[in-house]
């Protein structure tokens, strides 16, 4: 691989991300970057290219599915980095993330049913039931913290009766996802307490099973007559919680700051609230709090977007570039609530190919029940604080930067 041309340590890419990443962009749609603690990676900066890559079985995300390579990937430095046992990494590596192929399709259909269109529409009421008593309640004391006493509690209680956690216990769960994202926590201990709660769970189902998808990922078959083992379902409830946790409920932040930031857009969207849809995908492509796609990985020797790529290159898309390409976006740095794109031609908040979220659907219709009640069933939300005190965490150096709080009154 080519020297690095830029570090995304760079303080540029604190400062200005979207400008930094323009640069990079028209410099040319692939670039090879380092990134903290790990060899450089190539970097896709523009939509067309990231969609006909992500698209591309020769790029896997499994990198034992390299012939003939060693050594770790990504995803193992970064484990080893935070001193996971040896135990717990079978719940890492396994994931539905980290597979390719027939494997990625096997684990992907058992679970698809519980994210069909019809039972994420059948979700509606149930999270307008959650945002509503969150909001009334927020609303008595008149101001706090939007992240934790609104965002985190909505998310973490629909993703966590989707799969069928006990209501008693999504307290302690959502403890466990914040942990994993808190950089000075014990990632180790909360990672191990949700995976022995899980399989506690499972055995509970087993016995008595309900009407959720743990439930039903015991007891579904596979088309060749297998069902999931309990490592695997472990492992994908530890995927979909955190994924589902986490990212919508910082989205919201981002998607509020943006209205706020965009008060001609926030009037627009309020004197016409049927465009709230449009104005999701233009939010998720603006304020998406997830800065860049996990790695894959070249199975052989291929050209990407003109550049020669060797086996075993690790490439990666940076979605914070990908989603402003004025190739696709008009005047991408602008906020356009009501902006229409002809299909196949959205943001890529959700990823691309095979692996797109498989949770977007939800995603998107959390974030809509959040909006719709934050902005167009209310017009007193502001900020309690100045923009520039606004306080970020890093997950990781050079990764996501989170909200530590986001303090509004209502």
């Amino acid at each position: 691989m080519a020297d690095p041309v830029v570090s995304l340590l760079d303080p540029e890419f604190e400062d200005d991300p979207i400008g930094a990443f323009a640069r990079l962009r028209e410099m040319a749609p692939l670039v090879p970057v380092g990134f903290p603690g790990g060899p450089p990676v190539w970097l896709i900066t523009r939509s067309e290219e990231f969609k006909a890559a992500w698209s591309d079985p020769r790029l896997v995300t499994n990198i034992s599915n390299v012939p003939g390579h060693q050594g770790p990937s990504i995803a193992d430095q970064a484990l080893t980095s935070l001193d996971v046992p040896a135990e717990l990494l079978r719940y890492f590596t396994s994931n539905l993330m980290l597979q390719d192929g027939k494997e990625h399709v096997r684990l992907r259909r058992l679970v698809a049913p519980a994210f069909s269109v019809r039972r994420i529409k059948a979700l509606r009421p149930r999270i307008e039931e959650i945002s509503t008593q969150l909001i009334e309640a927020f609303a008595e004391k008149g101001s706090g913290d939007l992240l934790k006493e609104y965002a985190t509690p909505l998310t973490g209680a629909v993703i966590c009766e989707l799969v069928g956690i006990d209501r008693a216990d999504q307290p302690q769960i959502r403890q466990w996802m914040d942990e994993y994202a808190n950089i000075d926590a014990d990632f180790t201990t909360s990672a191990k307490g949700l995976f022995d709660y899980t399989r506690n769970l499972i055995a509970r189902r087993r016995a008595e099973p309900a009407d959720d998808m743990i439930s039903t990922l015991v007891q579904t078959m596979d088309e060749d007559g297998g069902r999931l083992n309990e490592d695997e379902i472990i492992s994908m409830v530890g995927v979909l919680v955190n994924g589902g946790y986490h990212s919508t409920a910082h989205f919201i932040p981002n998607a509020v700051l943006t209205l706020l930031e965009n008060p001609d857009q926030l009037a627009l969207l309020r004197a016409r609230p049927e465009a709230l849809r449009h104005a999701i995908d233009e939010l998720m492509r603006i304020a998406n709090p997830i800065p860049s796609a996990g790695p894959r990985y070249a199975s052989e020797d291929m050209e990407l977007a003109g550049v020669p790529i060797c086996k075993g290159d690790a490439v990666t898309g940076s979605l914070q570039s990908v989603n402003y390409d004025p190739r696709v976006f008009p005047e991408p740095n602008r906020c356009q609530v009501e902006r229409v794109l002809k299909r196949g031609e959205g943001h890529l908040a959700f990823g691309a190919g095979p692996h797109r979220c498989i949770g977007a659907a939800l995603a998107e219709l959390e974030g809509e029940v959040a909006l719709d009640h934050l902005f167009l069933q209310r017009d007193t939300l502001e900020l309690a604080v100045k923009r520039s005190e606004l306080r970020y965490r890093e997950i990781i150096p050079g990764g996501a930067r989170l909200f530590s709080a986001f303090p509004v009154r209502l």
